[in-house]
């Protein structure tokens, strides 16, 4: 058993978010934010914050676009 501690953290593809705020209004953490940069699609993309995400995928779960956003759970692939 492993006593190592996971980080998770969302990952956004700037390009597919279209900066409708509802991943940021479900994040129970509220480590999301509009980032204020405009995407090639003219969106203002969602940001993370940079810590104190807990994996609960809630802003996974919320966004509409499905390639948006995705939710790095900490864990190695194999």
């Amino acid at each position: 058993m492993s006593t190592e501690k996971r980080i998770s953290r969302p990952i956004v593809d700037e390009n597919e978010c279209k900066g409708c705020g509802r991943c940021v209004a479900a994040c129970p953490k509220k480590v999301l934010r509009l980032s204020g940069r405009i995407n090639r699609r003219g969106y203002s993309a969602v940001e993370y914050l940079g810590e104190g995400c807990t994996g609960c995928a809630a802003c996974f779960y919320n966004c509409p676009e499905p390639y948006a956003l995705q939710v790095d759970d900490g864990r190695d692939p194999q």
